[in-house]
């Protein structure tokens, strides 16, 4: 090998490996501050596609979560509201009861029908005014007539359709769009109870001139009304129970979902800071030699001078 001065080539080639090592430290540094093994497009142009992907998933997927989530809330407080209402006209059915017993003159009936009005007063103040984050749940004046059933068209069979109808209330489930990510719920509209007529009742007026048998008839249709109504009550809330089941099962579902895509999309972008850590250790290592043999290869041009002497 001739001996040369204006090209070194030792130091050309320490300062090239030096150059990659030093890049290589970089990207290792990089990664163990941020934890992902992809920082930027030209880390893996295909992984950071994936993972755009993955990161579009699970974003959506957690909202549908949360989406299902609060839809169970909702039902959980129309259920708990529809209980309150099963209670009150239990009570009236109680008080139909008692007013058909002979023992009974029609002052004690007046005093029964006045809480019987107060009782409907209060089912009709309830459906009325119980809302979810604004929106009434008991009637029909939030969401579409057709999704919300009246007391006398309530049957397995009308649920299905009053759940699809244009308008109804649907719990979005899914991290896309289109209806196979939807859970329609039918309604009932509590203002068409029968017992909460005010044609339903015990006593008319201050009860004088009415008849024993009279009376009878009164209480006996009432207590016919509030039979249905119990009933119709009952059957939806077997179906608003099912759907909160459903939810349940649907939220645990979502979760494995999300958990699964995280997993994967984990393995495309993090960091393997074990890996990372043997590789900065390398380069740091690749780097102090490479600054020795730079050093080592400007010592050389020094003994070009020993042939001048």
């Amino acid at each position: 090998m001739s001996m040369v001065i204006n090209t070194n080539m030792g130091a050309v080639n320490a300062q090239r490996i030096l150059d990659t090592t030093s890049r290589e430290q970089s990207v290792s540094m990089e990664r163990l501050t941020s934890g992902l093994r992809i920082n930027k497009a030209a880390d893996d142009a295909a992984g950071l596609a994936v993972v755009t992907g993955m990161n579009t998933q699970s974003i959506g997927t957690q909202q549908a979560i949360r989406n299902a989530n609060d839809s169970i809330g909702m039902v959980q407080t129309l259920d708990g509201a529809s209980e309150e209402v099963v209670n009150m006209l239990q009570r009236m059915r109680e008080l139909s009861l008692q007013s058909m017993n002979g023992t009974y003159n029609n002052e004690n009936r007046v005093q029964m029908q006045a809480e019987f009005s107060q009782l409907q007063s209060e089912i009709e103040r309830v459906a009325d005014t119980t809302k979810f984050n604004g929106q009434n749940i008991m009637n029909a004046s939030s969401f579409a007539a057709s999704a919300v059933l009246s007391i006398g068209q309530v049957a397995n069979s009308a649920f299905e359709a009053a759940a699809s109808a244009a308008g109804a209330f649907r719990a979005h489930v899914g991290w896309e769009g289109g209806n196979d990510n939807r859970v329609g719920v039918a309604l009932l509209d509590f203002n068409t109870l029968q017992a909460a007529s005010t044609g339903t009742q015990l006593m008319t007026g201050n009860g004088s001139g009415i008849t024993f048998a009279s009376a009878v008839e009164f209480a006996s249709a009432a207590l016919s009304a509030i039979d249905n109504d119990l009933e119709a009550i009952s059957t939806m809330r077997a179906n608003w129970g099912a759907i909160q089941n459903r939810l349940d099962y649907t939220v645990a579902n979502l979760q494995n979902v999300d958990e699964n895509i995280q997993a994967s999309r984990s393995r495309i972008e993090d960091a393997d800071f074990a890996a990372e850590s043997a590789n900065l250790a390398r380069t740091q290592v690749l780097q102090q030699a490479g600054m020795s043999m730079l050093s080592q290869s400007n010592q050389q041009s020094q003994n070009v001078l020993s042939l001048l002497r």
